[in-house]
Parts: C-alpha cells; sequence; structure tokens
C-alpha cells in the first residue's frame, strides 16, 4: 500500500473504494477511469472524485 502524508490514514484498494457504501454517489464508471492508481485514501479518493466530478470545484 503507498504512503499517505498523514499515517493514520489508510489506503484501500480503487476496486474496494466503489464497491464500498462510502462511494454509492458516484457513477462508477466515470469514478473507475479517474481513479487510475491501485488504491487510494477515502478522502483522497473523494477529493479527486469531487474535482473531476463537480467541474474542478473543491
Amino acid at each position: 500500500m503507498s504512503e499517505t502524508k498523514n499515517k493514520t490514514e489508510k489506503t484501500y484498494p480503487t476496486e474496494a473504494l466503489l464497491k464500498s457504501k462510502a462511494f454509492a454517489g458516484y457513477q462508477q464508471d466515470f469514478a473507475r477511469a479517474i481513479l487510475t492508481k491501485p488504491a487510494y485514501t477515502v478522502r483522497e479518493a473523494k477529493e479527486i472524485l469531487d474535482k473531476y466530478l463537480k467541474g474542478g470545484k473543491t
């Protein structure tokens, strides 16, 4: 798993994140295309998706 700046945040495999309840509100195909790394923290993944799917407004 990748290291993050905050060592208390756990990274999860991208597929596991996309299948979780936390990401149920995101369109799976678009999210899968945007999240290209093998693992992310929940916060990191949501920030990336919000940036792309909400027109870059974070």
